[in-house]
């Protein structure tokens, strides 16, 4: 290894201009001082020649393949409408093909036009090409000072940059796979889906030649499910390529500005999990409780609070509850446990001869075998049919 070169004392002639300077050290010390500072210069080359990876969140990137999602789901909705005056019939025939139309639409003005897409603009990402994310810098010929001149300053220009983010976006054929993969292929597989089930290609009664189609689509399918499945176990430990398309591509996702703040407001979660969780508590907890047996035991401990549920009732049917020695023809009423005021099918409770509906009384004495009447409190051992005094058998 040669140091660099040093100003030399010019011997041709005697100019006194040109004589060696006192103050200049002599190249034994250039050399040491070299020595020295080399490992120190190497060092630091090899640390930039690896730029920072930026830690992509990885719930980031699952809500923006989310987001895509709904808001797609969101346009078709929309999309639709304009075809809602066409048969059904003929809309659901054509079903994949206005979805295709749809979908090249957004990869047009997204991915194609060199954006992310709206779910990923949302969470402040984009694609970034990953071919040469760590690709080293190209030696220079020279002298070693002007190498590790040259990749230092080659390392600055490496995807990821000083922050871990920057770099080329997807190259145009790398944007043309994506779309082909994520459009054309998903529009091929829902067709060929469809006219498989339409055509029952997996009955047992179908030709040799179609079901093997169908064992080789349901193979294709299984497959895929696995190796999307190894895919995100992957994506979970790396953080990188959340779909096989992605890792084939070697298209992935980045933040658009390093410094943004995830500004995000859990307010509305928390209700949700709140309200969730209360749910699914109520859920569980409602049919353990005897509602008939709770409305018993609090009519025993509260017989006031009874007697005054029941003058409510009738003061609000505006009907005065017929009593129990009822002697002319017209019909009781109103119910004291529903407040109808036309009773349709009377049945009297025994011994208070009390009438209720026949559905209030029976489901009430069928749910609690202590029922007791509302209007008096005593307990119904039996019901019958009421019937006009006249009609009463002597």
């Amino acid at each position: 290894m040669t140091p660099p070169e040093a100003d030399q004392p010019s011997t041709s002639g005697n100019n006194p201009a040109s004589s060696w300077s006192p103050s200049t050290p002599p190249a034994r010390e250039w050399q040491s001082h070299w020595d020295d500072v080399l490992p120190e210069l190497e060092e630091l080359a090899r640390r930039r020649k690896r730029p920072p990876d930026a830690a992509i969140m990885r719930a980031s990137q699952l809500d923006a393949a989310r987001l895509d999602t709904e808001l797609a789901a969101m346009l078709k909705e929309q999309f639709m409408k304009i075809f809602r005056f066409f048969q059904p019939r003929l809309i659901s025939a054509f079903q994949p093909e206005l979805t295709l139309i749809l979908e090249l639409l957004i990869f047009r003005f997204s991915v194609w036009a060199g954006k992310p897409t709206p779910g990923s603009g949302l969470m402040n990402l984009r694609y970034r090409d990953e071919r040469h994310g760590h690709a080293l810098p190209k030696q220079s010929s020279g002298s070693e000072p002007h190498r590790l001149t040259a990749d230092l300053a080659g390392a600055s220009a490496q995807v990821g940059g000083r922050s871990g983010v920057e770099g080329p976006g997807l190259s145009k054929w790398q944007r043309g796979l994506w779309g082909f993969g994520t459009v054309f292929m998903q529009y091929a597989w829902t067709r060929m889906d469809q006219i498989a089930a339409s055509q029952h290609w997996g009955d047992v009664d179908s030709t040799p030649a179609v079901q093997r189609a169908w064992t080789v689509l349901r193979s294709c399918e299984t497959a895929f499910s696995v190796a999307s499945l190894l895919n995100f176990l992957v994506f979970l430990r790396y953080g990188k390529y959340r779909s096989l398309l992605e890792r084939v591509l070697r298209a992935r996702l980045v933040y658009q500005r390093a410094n943004m703040a995830r500004a995000i407001s859990f307010e509305y979660l928390n209700r949700q999990l709140v309200w969730h969780e209360l749910s699914e508590l109520l859920l569980f907890v409602l049919p353990l409780i005897s509602v008939t047996r709770l409305k018993r035991m609090i009519g025993r401990q509260w017989p006031s609070l009874r007697a005054t549920t029941a003058n409510h009732l009738q003061r609000a049917s505006g009907v005065q509850i017929q009593p129990a020695d009822l002697t002319d023809q017209v019909l009781p009423g109103p119910c004291a446990l529903c407040s109808a005021h036309d009773i349709a099918v009377p049945f009297t409770a025994l011994p208070c001869n009390h009438t209720f509906c026949y559905y209030c009384l029976r489901t009430n004495c069928e749910a609690d075998s202590k029922f007791t009447c509302p209007t008096c409190s005593v307990r119904v051992g039996a019901m019958r049919r009421w019937l006009p005094p006249a009609q009463q058998p002597g």
